[in-house]
């Protein structure tokens, strides 16, 4: 569930990310693009059958009349494959987004009347061809919210989520892979089993590259009984790499966000590692 409530009275609206929400039934969550277009976002991806709705729970602090404004994609301007509804409440508002013939925009969807406490949100696909979506604002000023991907609006969506400015300290490794793919997890997974302290940081909201359930291929060549292990399959297709990262006590998985790392070097060893993680 979302709150929404701001705390910070620079701003009179409420921010709803996609990625935020309870249950994202068919659609699924797309990090890889998140410093070019600012955010990560949901996919319906359908191969041309419409997913299942993304839906989520809101709380609303104060009743009024809100400004709908989502950002949304129109992928291929001449013909709009990437078409959706947003509903609120059970009821769907009349704007199609992802047909605007913009590139990532918000767009308005009109005025509403939201009373305070809960109120249901859900995404619709209209394809099932990669419909897009940010994130969802509702306002109450009358000003549009900042379509630019730059300090100012990753400021704007920080302060609307009530997250710091200064990046989380996440610990300090002796170990730090960058990049969640078979041959990632495998060195994460022997490093911890090693006993050191090792940071996986990745970009994908799941662990395997192309072995992961995103595309499903399986590595090929000699493999090893630790290679074996991380690449067999969970009952949902996932490989069993994070799980097994998970047991390990001296391994933590940083992924879907963006990440700082710091380190020292004395003569030809890095003797102190930091590493700090922030969401935009």
């Amino acid at each position: 569930m979302t709150t929404g409530n701001n705390d910070n009275r620079a701003f009179s609206g409420i921010l709803v990310e996609a990625e935020d929400f309870d249950d994202y039934g068919g659609w699924v969550l797309d990090s890889q693009f998140e410093a070019q277009m600012g955010s990560p976002y949901l996919l319906a991806h359908g191969l041309g059958q419409p997913v299942a709705d993304a839906s989520t729970t809101i709380t609303i602090a104060e009743s009024g009349n809100y400004e709908v404004w989502v950002r949304a994609k129109d992928w291929v301007t001449t013909h709009h494959p990437g078409r959706f509804l947003l509903s609120i409440n059970g009821v769907r508002l009349e704007t199609q987004f992802g047909a605007n013939g913009q590139d990532w925009t918000w767009q308005s969807a009109g005025r509403v009347a939201l009373h305070e406490g809960e109120t249901r949100l859900a995404l619709h696909d209209l394809t099932g061809f990669a419909g897009r979506c940010d994130a969802i604002y509702f306002a109450r000023d009358g000003v549009a919210p900042p379509n630019d991907v730059n300090a100012t609006s990753r400021a704007w969506r920080r302060s609307l989520r009530g997250l710091s400015d200064d990046p989380i300290d996440a610990g300090q490794f002796e170990v730090v892979v960058v990049g969640g793919g078979v041959s990632g997890c495998a060195t994460a997974l022997a490093a911890a089993r090693l006993g050191q302290r090792v940071a996986l940081i990745h970009d994908r909201p799941v662990l395997g590259g192309n072995a992961s359930t995103e595309i499903g291929l399986m590595p090929r060549g000699a493999q090893g009984a630790l290679l074996r292990e991380l690449s067999a399959r969970d009952a949902n297709g996932d490989l069993a790499a994070l799980r097994l990262l998970q047991a390990e006590p001296t391994a933590s998985v940083f992924g879907a966000s963006h990440y700082r790392c710091r380190a020292r070097r004395q003569q030809d060893r890095l003797c102190r590692r930091r590493s700090s993680a922030w969401r935009p």
